[in-house]
């Protein structure tokens, strides 16, 4: 089927991509006349296409089957409408590409099928293809695409699997394990939670005694604190409405938290967090948990904040330091590699330090 040449070129650009497509020419001789081979999938403006080569011609050109092979750019993703103008090139012997008729202008759509593809049903004479482009065998064809315009995606009725995931959690439907945290009782998906972090899955699937358990306690944690959890589990994100209003000291806990539970995206975002409010009101205690917790990156920047020797001055007479001081004196070794001059100060202050 032959395709009208682009004229109006007042539509605007919204996504332009070149795509270098190798095919086996030598290997593709012995398919018969509209039988065709394609390229690997690929994506321009959030669609997915591929190119179908027809080496001895396709059903639109009967009349020279054998004699010209053709070329069609195939929509696969499921899309109401969209604009494309397209060209395609063939790169010669010489190392150059060189374009093959005018540019196409054509609106795909996914239903009804003749509307998904469209190309050149006589793109070129095999003996031309073979005498003047094929190397070693290969042919290799550029695609020009540019989308012009899109429609928006058919409406499957649904606001897909993250949205239904989130959907369950907020209406509370089938829960099936239930926790108790602060006196609170918060239910929640076993199979969500399992999926989500190995802790977890061996609490509720494994030999643990909570795999029996209608009610697990959990200790040392904040209700607070663990909804927060909950809503990462659902969300994978970590803003919403009561976080906002956490402290620093409930972060806090919400990294040790996320460390616990395996949840390695929330605790980066916890670093994140800690060190945009580092002060001197809080750094050592984040310090101190950046060194318990394993977190390098959280840890320098917690030592590079105390290299100033204004905050360090009003950090050392207190009850924080003398924890730092008592359980983790490794931490004043590499501030001596940081600063010199300020370890000697640590070392002429601490003289006359009283651990609280």
């Amino acid at each position: 089927m032959a395709a009208p040449s682009l004229q109006n070129r007042s539509l605007a650009i919204i996504k332009i991509s070149t795509q270098h497509i190798e095919f086996n020419f030598s290997e593709s001789k012995h398919l018969q006349f509209n039988q065709h081979i394609s390229s690997p999938t690929f994506n321009v403006g959030g669609c997915n296409w591929a190119l179908d080569f027809y080496p001895h011609g396709s059903d639109s050109d009967e009349e020279n089957e054998g004699i010209h092979a053709s070329l069609n750019l195939r929509l696969l993703s499921e899309m109401k409408k969209i604009h494309v103008e397209y060209s395609f090139s063939v790169l010669d012997k010489m190392g150059n590409y060189l374009p093959v008729h005018n540019p196409l202008l054509h609106t795909f759509s996914s239903y009804p099928d003749d509307c998904s593809n469209l190309g050149y049903c006589k793109f070129m004479s095999m003996d031309e293809l073979e005498m003047h482009f094929c190397k070693d065998g290969l042919i290799v064809i550029s695609v020009d695409i540019r989308v012009l315009s899109a429609a928006s995606r058919f409406n499957d009725g649904s606001g897909g699997l993250c949205d239904d995931i989130k959907k369950l959690w907020s209406r509370g439907e089938r829960f099936d394990v239930t926790f108790e945290v602060e006196g609170e009782r918060i239910s929640a998906h076993r199979f969500m939670l399992a999926a989500r972090s190995r802790v977890f899955e061996a609490e509720l699937y494994g030999s643990l005694a909570e795999t029996k358990l209608s009610c697990i306690k959990i200790n040392n944690m904040k209700a607070k604190v663990f909804r927060a959890l909950l809503h990462f589990i659902y969300h994978d994100i970590y803003e919403y409405d009561e976080f906002k209003v956490l402290s620093v000291e409930l972060i806090q806990d919400l990294f040790v938290a996320s460390d616990y539970y395996a949840l390695e995206k929330l605790k980066v975002q916890c670093q994140k967090t800690l060190y945009a409010t580092l002060s001197v009101d809080t750094v050592l205690t984040t310090l101190s948990l950046a060194e318990e917790r394993n977190s390098p990156w959280l840890k320098e920047k917690c030592l590079e904040f105390l290299t100033s020797p204004e905050s360090f001055v009003q950090l050392v007479c207190t009850k924080e330091y003398g924890h730092i001081l008592l359980y983790y004196p490794s931490l004043l070794i590499e501030l001596q590699h940081k600063n010199k001059e300020l370890f000697d100060l640590v070392n002429n202050v601490g003289k006359n330090l009283r651990i609280l």
